[in-house]
């Protein structure tokens, strides 16, 4: 074999075991974000440490994608392997025509559910009203999951919000969602985190949107890595979520929650109606779940008489 034939076989040696190396690694690469050998892998087929939990994000958007009309099926999204959902609940006074639906079939098929809303909000005031409208939207639906707030907004640019007005708004729906009993989380990306929000001055969680295998960042407790994931039950594209927090042993599944200047009561994360025992003292919650408190009340044909607390007065 002459010198040129021998440098063709070679290419071609060297091209065919190239092809076959990478075969396996475009093969696993679709099958990325998976759980193996008991530990979730990224992209690369690398593990990712510390990752508890397989999550997405849905919206209108995954609803709509499906041409059956039948929506998301979540009991094969469950099988998937899923354990937790990210709902959208929309803007403020302008809710996604799909979570309600979301919410409550989500939880139904046994996935563990959080919220996540988008912020048009120029200043503290209007911040503590998204709260305020967000807390209204959770509080018939269990919340096992933070509730998260999206600040990655053009608007709030368009209008030159400074870094500091934008960490303080982010600190005042945050402080609202968690003196009512719930847990907050920020959602942003690495820009957004780095340029737009002052993160020394944020006390709460991180939901911390970076695609593709690097996901350190402070206070990151949830890790959004691709927005082209496929799960099934739902068709087409979906986020892939993966949490580093044991949520479930930092949001009690029973316990006070107050919204509106109403106290409502969860066990496990449901909100409760009628009588309510909590060690010796009862209390009664009407059928919105709102505790009666500071009043007289005819409940099935028997007058009773409620203390300042709640607590029936014997």
């Amino acid at each position: 074999m002459n010198i040129r034939l021998k440098i063709a076989a070679g290419i071609i040696a060297g091209l065919m075991t190239s092809a076959m190396v990478s075969t396996p690694m475009s093969g696993f690469s679709g099958e990325a974000w998976h759980l193996e050998n008991g530990q979730y892998v990224d992209a690369s087929g690398q593990p990712i440490a510390g990752a508890l939990e397989k999550g997405i994000t849905v919206s209108k958007y995954q609803n709509r994608q499906n041409e059956t009309g039948g929506g998301i099926d979540w009991d094969k999204v469950k099988e998937s392997g899923v354990s937790f959902a990210m709902v959208r609940v929309g803007y403020l006074n302008d809710m996604d025509p799909y979570y309600s639906m979301n919410m409550k079939n989500a939880a139904k098929s046994g996935i563990k559910t959080g919220v996540f809303f988008y912020t048009q909000a120029l200043d503290t005031e209007t911040a503590v009203k998204e709260a305020e409208y967000v807390l209204q939207a959770v509080k018939d639906y269990p919340i096992s999951y933070p509730i998260a707030y999206d600040v990655e907004s053009r608007y709030l640019l368009d209008n030159r919000l400074s870094k500091r007005q934008i960490t303080d708004n982010i600190n005042a729906f945050c402080k609202v969602i968690s003196d009512a009993g719930y847990q907050p989380i920020v959602y942003a990306n690495n820009k957004w985190l780095t340029y737009h929000i002052d993160l020394s001055q944020i006390p709460y969680d991180i939901w911390y949107a970076r695609y593709g295998s690097v996901n350190d960042c402070k206070n990151r407790t949830i890790w959004q890595c691709t927005d082209q994931g496929r799960v099934d039950g739902i068709d087409g594209d979906v986020t892939i979520e993966f949490s580093f927090k044991d949520y479930s042993s930092i949001i009690p599944s029973e316990g006070w929650k107050t919204i509106g200047g109403k106290r409502y009561y969860t066990k496990n994360y449901e909100k409760q109606t009628g009588w309510l025992q909590i060690g010796d003292q009862w209390y009664y919650l009407d059928q919105d779940g709102a505790m009666i408190q500071d009043t007289s009340r005819v409940i099935d044909g028997t007058v009773y008489n409620f203390g300042t607390d709640g607590g029936l007065l014997q």
